[in-house]
């Protein structure tokens, strides 16, 4: 490999969520929060370096070569033709999504999503003065499907105005399929519902999977707001920067008079516009990669070792990003404080599977994104609790 990932910071030391919360132990192995802990592509110190330097943080305009590269992305990994004129950025991928809620729907209304889900969208929905209606994924044979059926029965029954999709879907690590996503767009243009697809975690897919943005599918583009961010991909979580792409004339309408009065296109961050522009022009690609080939070793090491040592465990093959969704209702464990239990019994820090929802109990989310040799040690402080 080019790049370096057997190797990286001690992440206790430098405030990481993951690694360094009150009360960890000191040998704790950070696997929860969804960051890697890798150095980022060299392009990044380089882009970050020249803002730096100048050591001037005016008000900066998008430049033309950030437009440019905005398009050559979508092109370059997508065949997708994108007008970058329709292209807004807002410091937050659930902040978009809440400004989202805010322009296509109203107080009051019903917003449906898949379950098992990310908590803080939602409580971006309840925030918003939203109600939301859970869609249950249904596990099977060690995947999850849609429940079709029930999206468009729920969608009927509470006259829900927005779909917030999560594409590829976390925590399962689902990728949806083209007619899955055609499926899902066609009952929401029947029933006259907004879809607001979160893509973030769309840079990372393994083997045959491949990701579709929403507005890939023409039936989509009328009805669809696409949210994604280069955080999850690219390690940049400090430097947030989310891209909105919206295709329909009216609701382009309705999204600027709500995104003007934030005042985010004239505040922009002028490192995160660096680094955007930087990764998004071709030159981390790379490292992307690179990186994905490592993770795929993690996750294929962890599948593994499950299956060698016949661990009470179901993971859940992810299909892309980091997390893995793992079932351990045969475990014997206390299903109602999974964190606890191996927080006390391997000292590793993961998220609990009921913070996803009751859909979630009895399962666990754990990030795989670390070197080798400590995936290594967590699967081996894992086996030891079953020992």
């Amino acid at each position: 490999m080019t790049y370096e990932f057997d190797h990286t910071l001690d992440h206790r030391h430098n405030h990481s969520y993951r690694w360094n919360m009150p009360g960890f132990p000191e040998d704790v192995i950070g696997m929860g929060t969804a960051d890697l802990d890798y150095e980022c592509a060299p392009c990044l110190r380089e882009a970050l370096r020249t803002v730096a330097e100048e050591n001037t943080y005016n008000y900066r305009q998008k430049t033309q070569a950030y437009r440019d590269a905005v398009k050559d992305f979508y092109h370059r990994f997508y065949d997708l033709d994108i007008d970058p004129a329709k292209v807004w950025n807002v410091p937050s991928t659930v902040g978009a999504v809440r400004l989202a809620l805010n322009c296509f729907s109203a107080p009051g209304d019903y917003v449906i999503m898949q379950t098992p889900h990310f908590g803080p969208l939602l409580h971006c929905v309840e925030g918003a003065g939203r109600h939301i209606v859970l869609n249950e994924m249904i596990l099977k044979d060690g995947h999850y499907e849609l429940d079709l059926a029930d999206f468009e029965n729920k969608i009927k029954e509470y006259h829900v105005t927005a779909y917030l999709m999560v594409n590829p879907q976390n925590p399962t690590g689902r990728v949806f399929t083209e007619a899955e996503l055609n499926a899902l767009t066609e009952i929401c243009v029947r029933n006259n519902v907004t879809i607001i697809s979160d893509e973030v975690h769309s840079l990372i897919v393994y083997g045959d999977h491949k990701h579709l943005p929403i507005l890939s599918l023409p039936a989509a583009r009328p009805v669809s707001v696409q949210i994604v961010s280069l955080s999850k991909g690219f390690n940049i979580m400090s430097l947030p920067h989310a891209l909105v792409l919206i295709d329909n004339p009216e609701m382009i309408g309705n999204w600027v008079r709500e995104y003007g009065t934030y005042s985010f296109g004239y505040a922009t961050n002028s490192f995160a516009l660096a680094a955007v522009t930087s990764i998004l022009a071709g030159e981390a690609d790379e490292w992307l990669r690179e990186c994905t080939a490592y993770l795929a070793e993690n996750q294929k090491m962890l599948m593994e070792y499950v299956q060698e040592k016949k661990l009470p465990l179901q993971v859940i093959t992810p299909e892309a990003s980091f997390m893995a969704w793992i079932d351990c209702r045969a475990s014997g464990l206390n299903t109602d404080d999974l964190d606890g239990e191996f927080m006390e019994k391997a000292h590793i820090s993961l998220n609990d599977g009921k913070d996803h929802g009751e859909a979630g109990r009895g399962f666990i989310r754990l990030n795989y994104a670390v070197t080798h040799a400590v995936m290594r040690e967590a699967l081996d402080r894992i086996g030891a609790m079953f020992q």
